[in-house]
C-alpha cells in the first residue's frame, strides 16, 4: 500500500456524523465565532481544546449564508469570519496534493474536494471544499507554496496545478 492509499484508507475511517439527515425544530443562536485564522471563540474567550474545536467542527452545516451548529435536537447560528477552515498543511503524495485543515481533517484535492479561486481581502486565493457546502481557504504560507510550485511547472501567465487528475487553477495573474 502506498502513502496516498493510508492516507485515503485513514480518511474513509473517519467517521463524520450525519448532519445532512438532521433537521431539528428548535432553532437558535450560540455565542460562538470562527475568525479569520480558523481560531474559535466562546462568549470571546478562545476555545483552546482541539478536540472541542473538532467536534463542534463535526457538526457543522452552511445554509443560507449562515452557519449552523447542528444535533438532531437542535440547530443554532454561529457567527463565521470568512470560512470555518484554514489549510495549514498541503504536501504532494503520489502525484495528489492532500490538505490538513486547521481542525487535522486531511482532504485530498480532487472532484470530491475542488478548488474554486474566491476573492479574499482583494485578492484571489484559492480555496478548497471540506464537505457539503463547508469550504477553506488555505493559509498564506500554503498559498505561496503553491503559486512557487505552479510557477516552476510552467507558464507563469496561468498558474495551474494537477491532482492526479484532476487540474486547477491558482487565478493567474490579477
Amino acid at each position: 500500500m502506498n502513502r496516498l492509499d493510508e492516507i485515503v484508507a485513514s480518511i474513509e475511517q473517519r467517521s463524520a456524523p450525519p448532519v445532512h439527515l438532521w433537521h431539528p425544530e428548535r432553532h437558535g443562536q450560540i455565542d460562538i465565532a470562527i475568525n479569520a485564522q480558523g481560531h474559535w471563540f466562546h462568549e470571546g474567550g478562545e476555545i483552546k481544546r482541539p478536540e472541542l474545536v473538532k467536534l463542534f467542527a463535526s457538526i457543522l452545516w452552511f445554509e443560507a449564508d449562515e452557519y449552523f451548529l447542528v444535533t438532531p435536537a437542535e440547530k443554532l447560528r454561529i457567527a463565521v469570519h470568512d470560512v470555518p477552515y484554514v489549510i495549514q498543511q498541503m504536501e504532494f503524495v503520489d502525484e495528489h496534493w492532500v490538505a490538513t485543515t486547521n481542525t487535522s481533517e486531511k482532504l485530498v484535492v480532487g472532484e470530491e474536494h475542488p478548488v474554486a479561486v474566491r476573492r479574499y481581502q482583494q485578492q484571489p486565493v484559492p480555496y478548497i471544499r471540506v464537505r457539503y457546502d463547508l469550504w477553506a481557504r488555505l493559509s498564506r504560507a500554503v498559498y505561496y507554496q503553491w503559486i512557487t510550485d505552479a510557477l516552476e511547472a510552467g507558464d507563469p501567465e496561468n498558474l495551474t496545478l494537477t491532482s492526479g487528475d484532476y487540474q486547477f487553477s491558482l487565478g493567474g495573474r490579477d
